[in-house]
């Protein structure tokens, strides 16, 4: 188990507001230093080290890892949050089609893939490292409920779906350089993204959705384990249901 994070430089993005804020100002109190990035300028009020940065743009991408090596010197975590939800079905408009891809494919996968791909080499030298993917429990759903299409959220399911390829994969191949590599897959969490969504959603469904610092209690557990825990797995965070690691599965376990 990890007794100290004093030192420790993680990196953040999606961390203006909601859970990737929540996530910056627990990591600063356990004693990292923390280096985020955003699309959203409110990023810049982020204590620590702040980029305006679009995650799905590989030159972005190069500049806040190179930036944060420059000033910090490592890497050790990494927090894939920044992500878009938005419906989109087959038979919609054609260009509405294509925007949609490329910002909700582009954010939710191709920016956690430029991500990774930048931290992997520094991590790799280091001999440690921790990537967490941010995705959604439609891929790994609450006990008892199968994984099912929930018809209008096609690109939103499918990028989610691909970084759970990315979880799976980064484990075996990282992890024989003692970088860990798991998924956070998140149900109703009281967020604005999801806010700005469910707008009018009652408040008796409200005060049901996880809270933000209840997620990051769990990351820090999740961390906590040290080089030696749990690697290439998802774990649930559903709602009405207490936040655990042992609500944890293997990516490829079939169930």
């Amino acid at each position: 188990m990890a007794d100290s994070f004093d030192g420790q430089v993680a990196l953040i993005t999606g961390a203006a507001k909601g859970l990737g804020q929540a996530f910056a100002r627990r990591l600063a109190a356990a004693g990292f230093e923390v280096v985020g990035c955003d699309i959203d300028p409110a990023i810049d009020e982020l204590e620590g080290s702040a980029f305006r940065a679009d995650v799905s743009k590989p030159e972005d991408v190069r500049r806040v890892v190179d930036a944060a090596l420059e000033e910090h010197g490592r890497i050790d975590l990494l927090i894939n949050n920044a992500g878009i939800a938005r419906g989109s079905q087959a038979g919609q408009d054609w260009e509405l089609g294509l925007r949609d891809y490329e910002e909700m494919v582009g954010t939710n996968f191709f920016g956690a893939f430029l991500f990774g791909r930048a931290v992997a080499p520094t991590m790799i030298e280091q001999r440690a490292g921790n990537i967490v993917n941010v995705s959604t429990d439609h891929i790994y759903p609450t006990p008892g409920l199968r994984v099912q299409g929930h018809g209008g959220m096609d690109l939103y399911n499918a990028s989610k779906w691909a970084l759970n390829g990315l979880t799976l994969d980064w484990a075996a191949s990282l992890g024989p350089h003692g970088i860990r590599v798991n998924g956070l897959c998140l149900g109703a969490t009281d967020t604005p993204m999801l806010r700005d969504i469910a707008v009018g959603a009652p408040e008796e469904v409200i005060a049901t959705w996880i809270q933000p610092d209840d997620v990051c209690g769990l990351l820090l557990e999740l961390l906590s384990e040290g080089p030696k825990g749990r690697s290439g797995h998802n774990l649930g965070c559903w709602v009405g249901r207490p936040l655990s690691l042992e609500d944890s599965i293997e990516v490829g376990h079939r169930r």
